[in-house]
């Protein structure tokens, strides 16, 4: 009798220990399991990938991306695309203390296209649950890799950052000849210069009302001249808006020093975007060349072309 008690023990023991190891096997495999995504890492050894129970935007574990150094990290899915269709793909984000090695704004938390330089824009900082939105056309391609980054193309970050809530739609062909526009201007930019030969300058540049007068003058000139172009296949309808908040922060990296970069402005046009339907948007400032300390004019018109500004 004593025997078999001790083998009922012995049972109850192994069970015990069975299901120990099943549940340690489970937390492990909830918490870095990343399904069918691929990893990758620039620099080894310098980030984690796990997924996260508490911070969660919805009900499923977010993704965790964590950069204890400067590094750029993604994990990233190849999915089946068709040629020349128009994709939409988003996420929420929440980010903490993530900052860019190089201060550039390529960098941070961002949806990418691996190995290119297509991607939505980045967030630093630290920030609650936001959507993110990468728009792209496959083009010729049959295939893409969509990832999610902490990083960039020509950027190290650090920090951490979590990924919840993936979706991406295929567009339609838009049969409209008419494209809609928006002509942003900047009446003022007023920054403090950080990087570079000329740090510490400040920079306090203001538009004319001979300036405005040259965009008005020009937008019609477009509009006039698109449908020659075209042929009379396209059409344009814009709206000038005239922006009084200064622009407080320029770009700057070693090839281009100072510029006017889509997050720079992103703060001052986001409500305007949000409230219309935009196909393509300019933002006219008026710059500087700091070597000569003379003005840019708004004649010379530089494009801003980037993500889904």
């Amino acid at each position: 009798m004593e025997n078999k008690k001790r083998f009922g023990i012995k049972n109850i023991i192994n069970l015990i220990i069975i299901i120990i190891v099943i549940t340690i096997g489970v937390v492990v495999y909830s918490k870095y399991n990343f399904y069918d995504y691929m990893k990758g890492i620039r620099e080894e050894g310098k980030t984690s990938f796990t997924r996260d129970t508490k911070e969660k935007y919805s009900n499923m574990n977010s993704y965790k991306i964590e950069n204890k150094t400067y590094n750029d990290a993604m994990f990233y899915k190849k999915i089946m695309v068709e040629p020349n269709t128009a994709y939409k793909v988003t996420c929420m984000v929440k980010t903490e203390n993530v900052e860019n090695q190089e201060g550039k704004y390529t960098g941070g938390a961002q949806i990418s296209i691996n190995n290119s330089t297509e991607c939505s824009s980045a967030i630093t900082g630290t920030n609650d649950w936001t959507e993110l939105t990468l728009m792209f056309n496959s083009n010729s391609r049959k295939e893409v890799e969509i990832g999610f980054r902490l990083g960039g193309y020509e950027e190290y970050s650090k920090g951490t950052a979590w990924f919840s809530d993936f979706k991406i739609e295929a567009g339609s062909l838009d049969y409209d000849k008419n494209w809609n526009m928006a002509c942003f201007i900047i009446d003022e930019i007023n920054v403090t210069l950080d990087k570079g030969n000329k740090e510490g300058k400040k920079v306090n540049l203001k538009m004319l009302d001979d300036d405005v007068n040259t965009i008005k003058k020009n937008m019609r000139r477009l509009e006039d001249s698109i449908v020659e172009m075209s042929g009379n296949k396209m059409t344009i309808t814009y709206d000038i808006i005239e922006i009084k908040e200064p622009l407080t922060t320029l770009s700057y990296d070693e090839e281009n020093e100072y510029f006017v970069a889509p997050q720079d402005v992103d703060d001052l046009i986001k409500k305007y975007i949000e409230k219309d339907e935009y196909d393509y948007i300019f933002v006219a400032v008026r710059l500087g060349d700091l070597s000569k300390s003379d003005e840019i004019l708004v004649e010379n018109w530089i494009g801003l072309r980037f993500y889904e500004i």
